[in-house]
């Protein structure tokens, strides 16, 4: 780190300009910079040594870079056209927005991207002198930043007010004061928000106005102030905007400068009269930014220790936008949405058509749409969600509220009717069980598990509601989605946001089947992780469209679809995903959104060159075990669009929130398997019965005996024609009905079971569920229950486990004859019969245990494959090629499993392998501790050795270079395992997977090796040893969370 920011303490305490950093250096370069973290961690090249006179900075943004001359080296044009060019390449390199050349008395202002200097709005010349305690050049730079371009130098006429920066301020006053929660700190920003914009409008006037208010500061204390305003100002404001007296809310209703009974409160006056001066210099509100309430919210969000907390307010508006975009809106439509949040769903759809949507003749506000917006709360605190939603259609609608300041209590009443708090029950929206009643639906549920089982059980009291909820699919988002098909009006359509439980777990196929039946889906839009603010799940945009019922002999049915489903894959959103949600470029969901409208107006002719679009069959849907359309893709058709990187790499603090993701995904299992244990499975009778059971069970062997030449003559390969199995678990061949035999006749309402009979690796596994007609070959045998109360799924699942109780294999093979003893446990009820209730409770059981191992499967592939990348900006590091540091040589081609079996004994003979010896033999090549790596198979990887042993042809080792000691083996395996493995990289497989070749020492000799060293240049034996440490850590706290997720695997559950 350069001596000029320590000395002079400029990253811990940086001078300020406004809410920015004002860094006046000149003596650090900008590799120092960026070691500091002061600037991004780019690769700045040439610019490295360059050493800017002055930066603004607010990280991770560079917002000016500063170049200070002499006013004799500014005098001419070519002086000043010198002046540009001498470090705009520097300020380019740092992506600053602005670049500004100052003497001290007059000021150039430059546009980076173009090296032309910035103009006025009328052609003319920035004549504002740089100064970084005046807020004249604060206001400029934010014009600047939101005016300049590529192709634009000059600045544009303002359009709207971003009130961020305001509410950032607001929000460390409020914080400092008083440490209330981000939650009441945004809150009361919004009443005091409102309380200006509604003076700005012209609404609140006299001694209600905002500037009046401020007046009184010259004639009272703060504390009579602050009590005007509390028993005088929001009274009018409340006069002007009724609440609802069903749910007791309006447009405002908390601050923590008034107390429940709308009196001052202690203690307060003094933020308060600094924050309205904060208001008051910021300016007019009267052309709000209707981006600002979204930005607001990710203000607070950001400042939010419990952000987890903050997910149901919270769509990204770039999400919002793009449904919209999708959705075609007319007059006389109902809108809902059931889950609103602060209304975004509802409010973006109009805001271009207010004057459309909303007539006022003659005094009366009459609506020509129907908005709908649930939310549920029980207290105060609660309640401020719909308050905020209120608020922000005021925002939307200020335009038609100014033209019309004196019907503030109809808009009122249009806000009371638009957004409602549901406060009788826990079920808030989903209490009130609807059918067909409105024509789109818009919305982001809650998709939790926790409380689910609360919701249920609630539910279950009420028989109405039972029978609306038949489905009872898995956690509150699965509620929510039944509850939405069924409101929607035939032909109604829905945009939802959906995580990806509802579209792969076997629990919610149920729920599937009840979306497929009743709709028809257009589109699944595969979102990116992170796009939600609070989590990384996994979601989609669930586009569909209610079937509309035919008779059919009398009865209303619903016609299975035939279109075909609009998919898409994002890899970015517009903004990025992290905490700052800065705008960047690459937009997908932009683009698939405007593909779907292309779509959906000639689904069956649509094509589209983009590699993330494809056009599904149905049948993927009606057939497929998930609707999870990115596996659709393959692996390297993933990795070309970014969905996936090749090795999966994050930071030390990404690593500690994936942990928490981890631990939170887990527990997330933890309400709905309490929710299973409630139904009590073990209690009552239970009878035992064999597989042989005539009375039960019919075993199928009829196969059709065809040998592989004469079954390859027969495939068809038309997945409509009958399937033909064998010991695998997919078809074999698909055939024509055969003349000789009859196929079995599994059917959705009568599904067969049948399992491998042959295979060390398949006898007594590879189940399959039939509930389409299939033909057996070889190696399989069927199930027919034969009795209506046997749940043939239960029986499965009570199978599932023969292989291994049994000892099925080639040689004792799961036939007719070693089946028939074979006895099961069938839960009865008290009359005797078997109980099919309690069946199919324990098959979900098993469903839900299943979707549970899969899930702790797939977290520990994750954290083996994982690479936890350090970062490393604290030490100086220099590159050596590998060969100044090592000699290297490969192994002995003679040692072989041969030669060790002829010369036997106890040194290891490592190859290939880095796990376990090849064999051992009875002397050794090396003594000590060595650094080694595979120079076949999987080629580069490295193993340390410490002992006797010898290494063969497949195995190189590295030797430090002339005795040298300075080199830590562990630092230099993490260091250069990463290379190698990346060397080794070869041909692409069959399925698009990379394939590892040969890495020979002679491959290595331009290895380049960043190694830390001190300050006098020299190899830092203890940094890296420091490096080591950590990666150590890492590494063992990897593998204690892979065997702690291996434990729960391997766990097995008895129901």
């Amino acid at each position: 780190m350069s001596e000029e920011l320590i000395q002079r303490n400029l990253v811990d305490s940086p001078e300020k300009m406004g809410d920015w950093n004002f860094y006046n250096i000149g003596a650090t370069t900008l590799k120092a910079l960026k070691s500091a973290k002061i600037i991004p961690d780019h690769d700045y090249d040439e610019y490295e040594r360059k050493k800017p006179d002055a930066l603004i900075v607010k990280k991770p943004i560079v917002i000016a870079a500063i170049e200070y001359k002499t006013p004799q080296q500014l005098r001419t044009d070519k002086q000043i056209e010198k002046a540009i060019a001498q470090e705009l390449g520097t300020a380019r390199a740092l992506n600053a927005n602005i670049y500004i050349i100052t003497d001290g008395k007059k000021s150039i202002w430059v546009n980076p991207k173009t090296g032309n200097e910035i103009t006025q709005e009328d052609g003319s010349k920035i004549t504002l002198n740089f100064d970084k305690n005046s807020t004249n050049c604060i206001n400029l730079i934010n014009k600047i930043t939101a005016s300049i371009s590529s192709d634009n130098d000059q600045l544009k006429p303002p359009s709207a007010v971003d009130p961020l920066p305001l509410a950032q301020k607001v929000w460390q006053d409020l914080w400092a004061v008083s440490g209330a929660t981000p939650e009441n700190c945004l809150y009361t920003f919004v009443e005091i928000f409102i309380f200006k914009y509604l003076s700005d409008l012209g609404v609140l006037q006299g001694v209600h106005s905002f500037y009046s208010l401020i007046s009184q500061y010259g004639s009272n204390t703060d504390d009579d102030v602050l009590d005007f305003y509390a028993q005088t100002i929001r009274v009018k404001i409340k006069q002007l905007f009724p609440w609802n007296p069903k749910d007791k809310t309006t447009i405002i209703n908390g601050t923590i400068f008034v107390s429940k009974d709308d009196k001052a409160v202690s203690g307060y006056a003094t933020v308060f009269r600094r924050i309205l001066n904060r208001f008051n210099d910021f300016g007019t509100l009267e052309n709000i930014d209707y981006d600002f309430k979204s930005k607001l919210f990710e203000t607070f969000l950001k400042e939010s220790i419990s952000k987890k907390n903050w997910g149901q307010y919270f769509t990204p508006l770039k999400v919002v936008r793009a449904i919209v975009n999708m959705v075609e809106l007319s007059a006389g439509m109902k809108v809902c949405d059931p889950a609103c949040g602060v209304g975004k769903f509802l409010l973006e759809p109009i805001l271009h058509d207010l004057h459309k949507f909303f007539k006022i003749e003659d005094g009366k506000l009459t609506p020509q749409i129907s908005l709908s917006g649930f939310d549920k709360g029980f207290d105060k605190e609660e309640q401020k969600t719909i308050i905020l939603a209120k608020a922000n259609m005021l925002i939307y609608m200020s335009s038609m509220i100014k033209e019309n300041p004196g019907i503030t209590e109809q808009f009122s009443e249009l806000f009371n009717k638009t957004f409602f708090l549901q406060t009788n029950t826990i079920l808030g929206t989903l209490s009130n069980p609807v059918k067909e009643e409105y024509d789109l639906i818009l919305t982001n549920p809650p998709y939790v598990m926790s409380g689910s089982s609360n919701l249920k059980e609630e539910i279950s009291k009420q028989d109405e509601l039972k029978a609306h909820y038949a489905v009872s699919a898995m956690g509150i988002e699965g509620l929510f989605m039944e509850w939405i098909v069924r409101a929607l009006k035939p032909n109604g359509k829905a945009f939802i946001v959906v995580p990806d439980g509802i579209m792969n777990r076997s629990n919610d196929k149920k729920l599937r089947d009840y979306i497929l039946e009743n709709c028809i889906i257009d589109a699944v839009i595969s979102l990116p992780l992170n796009t939600f603010f609070t989590t990384n799940k996994k979601t989609y945009i669930l586009a569909l469209t209610k079937k509309e019922a035919i008779s059919v002999n009398g009865t209303p049915t619903f016609k299975k679809q035939t279109t075909p489903v609009f998919t898409y894959l994002c890899s970015e959103i517009g903004e990025t995903r992290d905490v700052y949600r800065f705008d960047i470029d690459q937009n997908d969901l932009e683009v698939a959104s405007d593909l779907f409208n292309m779509f959906k107006g000639a689904k069956s002719k649509f094509k589209s060159e983009d590699k993330r679009c494809k056009i599904v069959d149905i049948k993927d849907f009606y057939d497929g075990a998930h609707w999870c359309v990115e596996r659709w893709w393959t692996h390297e058709e993933r990795i070309n669009l970014g969905i996936e990187e090749r090795e999966s790499s994050v930071s030390l603090s990404n690593f500690i929130s994936l942990i928490t993701d981890v631990s939170d995904s887990i527990l997330e299992f933890q309400e709905p398997l309490k929710e299973l244990e409630k139904k009590n499975v073990n209690d009552g009778q239970t009878a035992t019965v064999k597989i042989g059971d005539d009375s039960c069970f019919q075993l199928v062997t009829s196969s059709i005996g065809k040998n592989n030449t004469i079954l390859s003559s027969l495939n068809t390969n038309n997945e409509d024609d009958i399937p033909v199995f064998s010991a695998g678990k997919f078809p074999v061949a698909y055939v024509k009905r055969l003349e000789s035999k009859v196929p079995i006749d599994a059917s959705e309402v009568l599904p067969i079971l049948s399992v491998a009979t042959n295979g060390d690796g398949s006898a007594g596994k590879n189940f399959i569920l039939h509930t389409k007609p299939f033909y057996i070959n070889t190696d399989r045998i069927a199930i027919r229950s034969v009795n209506n109360n046997i749940v043939i799924e239960f029986v499965m699942a009570m199978l599932r486990d023969i292989k291994s109780e049994y000892g099925f294999n080639h040689a004792h093979k799961a036939n007719a004859r070693n089946l028939r003893p074979i006895e099961i446990t069938i839960p009865t009820n008290s009359d005797g019969v078997f109980d099919v209730t309690k069946q199919k409770d324990i098959v979900e059981i098993y469903h839900y245990y299943d979707d549970l191992i899969e899930m702790l499967k797939n977290h520990k592939n994750a954290m083996d494959s994982l690479k936890v990348k350090l970062d490393l900006d604290g030490y100086t590091m220099t590159c050596y090629k590998l060969p100044l540091l090592f000699s290297t040589t490969k192994g002995l081609a003679k040692y072989t499993k041969k030669y060790g079996n002829a010369n036997s004994g106890e040194y290891p003979v490592y190859s290939a392998s880095s796990f376990v010896p090849l064999t051992f033999i009875n002397t050794y090549d090396y003594d000590g501790k060595y650094m080694t790596w595979s120079t076949n198979g999987f080629a580069g990887t490295i193993l340390i050795l410490d002992g006797k042993f010898s290494i063969n042809g497949d195995r190189g080792i590295l030797v430090p270079k002339d005795g040298r000691t300075d080199l830590d083996f562990d630092y230099m395996k993490f260091t250069l395992e990463p290379i190698f493995r990346e060397m080794a990289k070869g041909r692409k497989g069959d399925n698009g997977e990379d394939e590892f070749t040969k890495l020979y020492p002679s491959m290595l000799d331009d290895v380049m090796i960043p190694v830390p060293v001190d300050k006098d240049g020299n190899i830092d034996l203890i940094a890296q040893q420091e490096i080591a440490a950590k990666y150590l850590a890492v590494e063992q706290c990897k593998q204690d969370i892979a065997e702690k997720l291996q434990t729960l695997i391997d766990q097995k559950v008895n129901i």
